[in-house]
């Protein structure tokens, strides 16, 4: 959808607390609304709380200009027909970045998934019920699955990028094809090699591109068309070469 409206935040709201098992006082501690105004306001009472107290809430929530924050992996947890992980994916933005699902076939009643919601990375265990199937697939339409040969509870989750590194590493070793748009495989590979010479794909390097990739994505979400962001490259490289390497200006 295109823009949240203020009878939706309250109803996305309820669903992020419920996926992150957060009880009213625990964000009361992180936010300072009270527990009675959060409680009225989810339940629809308009002007209970201040649009800056929403904000904040929905940050905390990790959700920001209503898109899930990249600065962050989300964890999330669901059972039975998984109506709050519904109710979410129904009211984000839409991602300008591709739709990348990570599954793996580790046997039990809860299953871990990693999903690459455009620019954020998303954590769910799920807990199906007793007659549903597995169909997380159908409900956040990836551009690409991966199904990965270990166990994805034991990914990290402290930091976006090193789980972005762990799950597009063990891709690669498996002989995985990594999301489409990663600027760090495809033609993207070659723009840094001499003529005549092979690009090797580093592991430093796919954390470099995926940066490129998201600071590009970000200007242009700003509103610097192509042409612009290639002069602001060029005028950086330029200003690059007229320096001498010990930082003085080569002279004239």
């Amino acid at each position: 959808m295109s823009t949240l409206s203020s009878d939706q935040l309250p109803i996305l709201a309820g669903a992020l607390l419920r996926l992150r098992c957060l009880t009213l006082a625990a964000v009361f501690d992180a936010t300072g609304i009270r527990a009675a105004n959060l409680s009225a306001w989810l339940k629809g009472k308009p002007q209970v709380i201040s649009a800056a107290r929403v904000t904040a809430l929905l940050y905390h929530l990790g959700v920001q200009g209503g898109q899930l924050r990249s600065d962050m992996v989300h964890t999330w947890s669901d059972q039975g027909d998984w109506q709050h992980l519904r109710t979410v994916f129904s009211l984000l933005l839409e991602p300008i970045a591709p739709r990348c699902l990570f599954l793996d076939e580790h046997p039990g009643v809860s299953h871990t998934r990693f999903l690459q919601w455009g620019e954020a990375w998303i954590r769910m265990s799920l807990t199906p019920g007793p007659t549903t199937q597995d169909d997380l697939a159908a409900m956040v339409s990836p551009d690409r699955m991966i199904v990965l040969p270990v166990a994805l509870a034991v990914i990290p989750t402290h930091d976006p990028q090193a789980t972005a590194s762990a799950l597009l590493s063990l891709a690669e070793q498996g002989g995985q094809d990594i999301p489409t748009g990663e600027l760090a495989h495809g033609f993207m590979q070659r723009l840094g090699a001499p003529p005549g010479q092979d690009f090797v794909l580093t592991s430093g390097d796919t954390l470099g591109w995926r940066i490129l990739e998201a600071s590009l994505r970000n200007a242009m979400r700003r509103g610097l068309s192509p042409t612009q962001l290639a002069l602001k490259i060029e005028t950086m490289r330029l200003d690059e070469d007229d320096l001498a390497p010990s930082g003085k200006a080569k002279p004239g």
